[in-house]
């Protein structure tokens, strides 16, 4: 059985934990030097090693290789690694997770799925079994992952064919609807705007922008403000996640997804389950 040492220890539940040099100095209220001279061989103050415990969130015993590693929640450790790293580094960790969780159903046995790096095409990851669906796009200048759940009944027992669900569709069609979106989502939070200023900003028709705005009012994509039960005439829109990745999800299957890698296809029956004759009867 190979030794276990102080230093390794150190930095293995460092790194498990999602923290910098700098992140566990600060919560030991230390340089970073000093922790890096720990990881090198030295050891911190007695008095020190109760708050290092506390903060890696492991025992002594086990830092100092006295007994056997704990069993690891991985979901706890997900979860510390997120909230101690950046807010400007959490995307890049989650889309390496996500990576390499939609990696890990292939039948390639590793233990080490690495997000690939300079792409010289638009590349995709893809995800396809009988419980699951999954997508992501790995180029630096659009990045996302979709995860989906599968009914037992069919994604079609959730995404139903309405008159709502086509008329928003044929809504979406329009070039003045997706401007005027567009338009929306580069604005503040809580930001609104008159059907005139919008108009002025597109070089837009005003018929047509009062128009428009009133159908993505009834779609739920804007709101108009409302004083003693009364209209305005002024707009302020939801900064909806589910419409704005359905339009980044449209560009991607319009750009017939050329490239994937993994490609995972392991499914025996589609995602949209057939309907129950017996059930129509």
């Amino acid at each position: 059985m190979a030794k276990i040492n102080f230093a390794d220890q150190l930095v293995k539940y460092r790194k498990q934990r999602g923290m910098t040099l700098e992140t566990l100095a600060g919560m030991l209220n230390v340089t970073p030097q000093a922790v890096s001279k720990w990881e090198k061989g030295s050891y911190p103050d007695g008095d020190l090693l109760p708050q290092i415990s506390k903060a890696l969130d492991v025992s002594l015993d086990v830092l100092f290789g006295l007994k056997p590693e704990e069993q690891a929640d991985p979901i706890k450790l997900v979860t510390e690694a997120i909230q101690n790293l950046p807010d400007t580094e959490r995307a890049e960790y989650c889309m390496h997770l996500f990576y390499a969780i939609m990696s890990a159903y292939s039948n390639i046995q590793s233990s080490d799925f690495r997000y690939p790096k300079q792409l010289l095409r638009e590349t995709y990851s893809q995800l396809k079994t009988d419980h699951e669906l999954g997508l992501a796009r790995l180029n630096e200048d659009m990045q996302y992952f979709c995860f989906l759940r599968i009914p037992p009944d069919g994604l079609g027992s959730y995404a139903e064919i309405t008159d709502r669900l086509l008329q928003f569709f044929r809504l979406l069609s329009r070039r003045e609807t997706l401007q005027i979106l567009y338009f929306f989502g580069a604005t503040a939070h809580n930001h609104l705007w008159s059907a005139k200023e919008i108009a002025r900003h597109l070089g837009m028709p005003d018929r047509t922008v009062q128009e428009v705005l009133g159908e993505l009012d009834r779609a739920g994509a804007i709101w108009e403000l409302k004083v003693d039960g009364k209209t305005d005439g002024v707009y302020g829109y939801t900064h909806s996640v589910p419409l704005e990745s359905i339009l980044v999800l449209a560009t991607s299957f319009i750009n017939y997804l050329q490239y994937v890698d993994p490609n995972i296809d392991q499914w025996d029956k589609g995602a949209f389950a057939l309907p129950d004759a017996s059930k129509s009867k």
